[in-house]
Parts: structure tokens; C-alpha cells; sequence
């Protein structure tokens, strides 16, 4: 009896809906969870790099649509949903995970966090003001004080 080996072409790994052997639950690599509104910005575009590479960055965006004609790509689609829930759930604080622990997908979660912690301009151009006037380069290094004054500069 002979063993029936499965190929995987180029095709197949472009395809957002292929999941890796290596992906699980822990397997996105995210080191700063999110916290609150604070850390928000810097959370969610380690978030859409971290998402992109894997090819998921879609469910989020909600660019990637549940097939409706059919069931082998719906139960896919299911899967990887899922997959990055898990990612979502895995990169942020306890407290925040209780919040959208039965959400039931990945673009409803990511629209959720949005909304809780995307501070309104009004309030950022206060933050920045005051960000920016409270920052010293005291006894850092220039280029740690360049960063973190490019940081807010950019926010």
C-alpha cells in the first residue's frame, strides 16, 4: 500500500484561506498586548503586520468574504476566522479578552477595539500636546530620545 503524498503549489500557500501546520492559537508572536487606548496604535499595526505575513490580514478588514456557494470553503473559512480570533484574543490583556471572548468574528472584534480604544482627533491633538511637551531627553541616549519623540511625532 502505497502512501499518498499532498503537494502544496504556490497557489495554495497564497491562498488566505490555507492554514499552516505551524498555526495555532500562540503562533502569531505578538510581544506587547493590547492594555487600553494608551497603547492602542502601536498594538493594532503590530497587528496588521503580524496578520499580513500569515495572509489573514483580510478577516480583519473583513476583504475576505464567507463563501456561500460552498461548504468545504465555508468550513475553511470558519477555520481561519477562528485561527485569527484566537490570534485577537491571545494579543490582549485578560480583562479586554473577556470583553470579546464571544464575538463571533474577527472583523466584529477588530471594529469593537476600534471603537473602545481609537481616541477621537480632538483628544489626540491634546495627547500629542501634551506628549510632546513632557518629553526630556535627560540622561537617554539621542537616539532613544529620537525615537520616542519620532513615536509621538508619528501618532
Amino acid at each position: 500500500m502505497s502512501a499518498e503524498i499532498t503537494r502544496l503549489n504556490y497557489a495554495d500557500l497564497q491562498n488566505p484561506l490555507f492554514v499552516h501546520p505551524s498555526d495555532g492559537p500562540s503562533s502569531l508572536g505578538i510581544e506587547e498586548k493590547l492594555t487600553g487606548a494608551g497603547n492602542y496604535r502601536s498594538w493594532r499595526r503590530n497587528l496588521e503586520i503580524a496578520l499580513s505575513t500569515k495572509r489573514k490580514l483580510g478577516f480583519v478588514h473583513r476583504t475576505i468574504a464567507k463563501p456561500v456557494d460552498d461548504s468545504i470553503k465555508q468550513e475553511q473559512w470558519e477555520t481561519c476566522n477562528n485561527l485569527v480570533i484566537s490570534w485577537l484574543i491571545n494579543a490582549v490583556s485578560d480583562s479586554i479578552s473577556k470583553s470579546i471572548l464571544y464575538i463571533l468574528s474577527a472583523n466584529e472584534i477588530w471594529n469593537h477595539l476600534a471603537r473602545r480604544f481609537n481616541i477621537s482627533n480632538g483628544s489626540r491633538q491634546y495627547k500629542l500636546s501634551k506628549d510632546v511637551c513632557a518629553l526630556k531627553q535627560s540622561n537617554c541616549p539621542v537616539g532613544e530620545y529620537y525615537t520616542r519623540m519620532r513615536g509621538i511625532w508619528e501618532d
